[in-house]
């Protein structure tokens, strides 16, 4: 079922066209937000963007420090290390005043965990809930603080274009062999939270090379039941002008469903990949129905 499901989902030209309107009524959300905001005091907005630098500032510095102390930077795979992963990524949360509603239960046991992709949110969010191991772009290794961070969390890296997917995906394999549950972002690039792009099925090969199931997990951001207009991190945004924008928010609110935990019962990588999306698009529209007013 979830093949011809996936078989009915718009071609790729026909998604390319839903995800440039949405991308539209995002920029639409947001200059309505915009207009809504210039009503408060300058120096209410300005004050909370100054603090949660500030508590965000001392907070990365403090990450680096307690990597150091505990022999993160030296041990990232050391399973002690998780719950002092995770409380970095609750506190990270909390000084973004970010409000996660949990749907459904992880079952325990190594996995390979993919999800949908929004925003650089995503990290911190995830990370908090379940601490797995990531992978991200090869890129994010050489930024400055955040680097030293996420390969001292234990991050994998891949270099998009490089060919290297077969390599990581070996290396993803032996992680979850030894019992380590890694996640993953299929799509490859954010949206705006309404669509899923196409899947690359290359690492789903890790999963059934590992004996391991997939774990899919959905995200969804709100502001007053429709979706966040400054959660999504797109197109043309910068990071730092965007951090800014989610800096100068009252809050955040993210809904976080667990799907059932996907089996491989004999079709080739690509299919269970296709067959996963199939899954996750069916159950990110019954949640956006949940928690918005489409």
């Amino acid at each position: 079922m979830a093949t011809t499901e996936h078989e009915k989902r718009a071609t790729r030209n026909e998604l390319q066209e839903l995800l440039l309107q949405g991308a539209e009524a995002l920029q639409q959300r947001r200059q309505e937000w915009l207009s809504a905001v210039a009503a408060q005091p300058v120096w209410r907005v300005r004050r909370r963007v100054l603090w949660r630098t500030l508590r965000m500032t001392l907070h990365l510095l403090t990450g680096v420090m307690v990597a150091l102390l505990s022999g993160l930077m030296f041990m990232p795979y050391s399973r002690l290390h998780r719950p002092l992963i995770a409380w970095w990524h609750r506190r990270l949360c909390a000084i973004l005043n970010i409000r996660i509603r949990v749907h459904g239960t992880a079952e325990a046991g190594a996995c390979l965990w993919v999800s949908n992709h929004v925003s650089w949110l995503d990290i911190p969010v995830l990370g908090a809930l379940f601490s797995p191991y990531f992978l991200a772009k090869a890129e994010v290794a050489s930024w400055p603080l955040l680097g030293s961070l996420a390969k001292a969390s234990g991050t994998l890296f891949i270099r998009r274009g490089s060919g290297d997917s077969k390599q990581v995906g070996n290396g993803l394999a032996e992680h979850l062999r030894q019992g380590r549950s890694v996640l993953f972002f299929p799509e490859g690039t954010t949206t705006d939270g309404k669509q899923l792009k196409r899947f690359f099925h290359r690492l789903f090969q890790a999963a059934v090379k590992a004996g391991c199931p997939v774990q899919p997990v959905l995200l969804c951001y709100t502001l007053d039941q429709q979706l966040h207009p400054w959660a999504p991190f797109i197109g043309d945004d910068e990071i730092l002008s965007h951090a800014r924008q989610i800096l100068s928010l009252d809050s955040v609110v993210v809904d976080v469903r667990i799907l059932p935990r996907q089996q491989f019962d004999g079709q080739d990588a690509r299919q269970w990949c296709y067959d996963v999306e199939a899954v996750m698009y069916a159950a990110l529209q019954q949640l956006l129905a949940e928690v918005t007013l489409m």
